[in-house]
């Protein structure tokens, strides 16, 4: 049994958008890995070349390993392989909690606890500079790809 011609054009617009969120995420987790790569290999620079204890290394080689996995993920997520979109899925939620318990903890315990308004200010700043789409991009590819028609065209494949 063949779906009608009005669910086949459902599904080619569901799979064009999932392109296009796809193909938003490779653009955006390859700027990501360029751009923590490079911060990393500044801050080594700025040490003199060492890390002696470790910490360029605890906080920049992670963000390059992460978004080097969301970058293959995006790229399997465009070719509508199965296991690409609950691992899409999986690290934009990772993202975003990742985010919020950092601007938790810096209320909480951090700087921001002891200056809110200069804390708020600055992640103002940083969200109008750019971290927007460190929230945006994992945020449109749960709503996404977690809806019923997303979860049953990965299945379909």
């Amino acid at each position: 049994m063949t779906a009608s011609p009005l669910a086949q054009e459902g599904d080619e617009g569901l799979r064009a958008e999932v392109r296009l969120l796809a193909t938003l995420l490779v653009a955006f987790s390859a700027i990501k890995v360029i751009a923590s790569s490079l911060a990393y290999v500044s801050a080594l620079v700025a040490a003199s070349g060492s890390d002696v204890d470790g910490s360029r290394t605890l906080f920049w080689i992670p963000q390059v390993l992460f978004y080097t996995l969301l970058f293959a993920s995006s790229r399997r997520l465009r070719r509508f392989e199965p296991r690409s979109r609950g691992a899409v899925l999986s690290l934009s939620v990772l993202s975003v909690a990742a985010t919020v318990l950092y601007t938790v903890l810096d209320f909480a315990v951090g700087p921001g606890h002891e200056r809110p308004a200069l804390a708020i200010a600055i992640k103002l700043r940083l969200l109008a500079g750019g971290d927007i789409w460190d929230l945006l991009f994992p945020v449109l590819a749960i709503l996404w790809l977690r809806t019923p028609q997303a979860r049953r065209l990965f299945e379909g494949e």
